[in-house]
């Protein structure tokens, strides 16, 4: 099991990458679990919530300084970022703008654990700043896309909490409560669990990408401007994070979660909330990101990993 575990969490973004591709070129394949992908993802974070203890929250008082800038780096630069690259790509486009101000405005993506862990970085740190993310998510996402999205696109606040209230906040306690009353004892099913979770983010992937390559044809050259965008969307906020960080003094072992922490978004919520609330269009940015975020942290991690003797 470990070795299955091993060899899929390896090849995860190459696994996506194709996954995504096969489900763009035949969509009509996995029409029968369109509507199962929030179910999906609040399986990943329940997954998520049994491997987590109320005592990895004791880690706040010991990293205050590191914590405080990897969760204001998140939602101020990534944030930041987002808009002007929505603005400056898609002020012709709302809806694209509204989904890559979302895409950069949700929780740190489940990856950045396994991603900071690669490369030789603060595990206990990255789990941390990834609870305080999905705690105080139901209240500054919806806020950040009432403040920047276009007029034209209608964002309802309560709406937006509501449904990362159930599918991001309920999985992730219900997962934790059960570590807590089992007395730890699911440790016993996580090798398991982390080889459903890869293969449930896989189905997310051919849901969400078939979902929205069946309803919407995007042009190739505007495509091309999504791509670029989301690139940058992912790019820039890993390497100004990393280097704030190391230039106010934070270790290179704490730097590094933070670098995972800004740039790798949940795109998967990103994708399934922007099908919900805006539509098929604004998922586009949030669909080709879990392709880059993916293979970003792949590289970054790698990187480190390779580098590990110099920290």
């Amino acid at each position: 099991m470990q070795s299955l575990n091993n060899h899929v969490s390896k090849f995860l973004p190459g696994y996506i990458t194709v996954t995504a591709i096969f489900s763009f070129l035949k969509p009509e394949f996995f029409s029968w679990f369109y509507e199962s992908t929030s179910f999906l993802l609040g399986l990943v974070l329940f997954l998520t919530g049994l491997t987590m203890s109320w005592k990895d929250l004791k880690e706040v008082k010991r990293s205050t300084l590191v914590l405080s800038t990897g969760i204001v780096l998140k939602w101020t630069l990534t944030v930041l970022v987002s808009v002007i690259l929505a603005k400056l790509f898609f002020w012709k486009y709302p809806d694209l703008a509204a989904g890559l101000i979302l895409t950069g405005s949700v929780p740190s993506g489940t990856a950045a654990t396994l991603y900071t862990f690669i490369a030789g970085g603060n595990t206990s740190l990255i789990v941390v700043m990834g609870i305080i993310d999905v705690f105080i998510s139901p209240v500054l996402t919806p806020s950040i896309m009432h403040v920047f999205a276009d007029s034209s696109v209608q964002v309802s606040f309560v709406e937006m909490a509501e449904k990362m209230l159930i599918i991001v906040i309920l999985p992730i306690i219900a997962g934790m409560l059960i570590h807590h009353f089992s007395r730890g004892n699911t440790h016993k099913i996580q090798p398991y669990s982390k080889l459903i979770s890869s293969l449930t983010i896989l189905l997310i992937v051919l849901s969400v990408v078939g979902k929205v390559s069946s309803q919407v044809i995007v042009p190739t050259n505007l495509l091309f401007f999504i791509a670029c965008a989301v690139f940058l969307q992912v790019l820039l906020p890993m390497i100004g994070g990393y280097k704030i960080a190391l230039m106010i003094g934070i270790k290179k072992e704490n730097a590094i979660p933070i670098l995972f922490e800004v740039g790798l978004c949940n795109s998967a919520l990103a994708a399934i909330l922007a099908l919900e609330v805006f539509g098929e269009i604004a998922a586009v940015p949030a669909v080709i990101n879990m392709i880059f975020n993916l293979s970003l942290g792949s590289y970054f991690s790698s990187y480190f990993s390779r580098n590990r003797k110099k920290y």
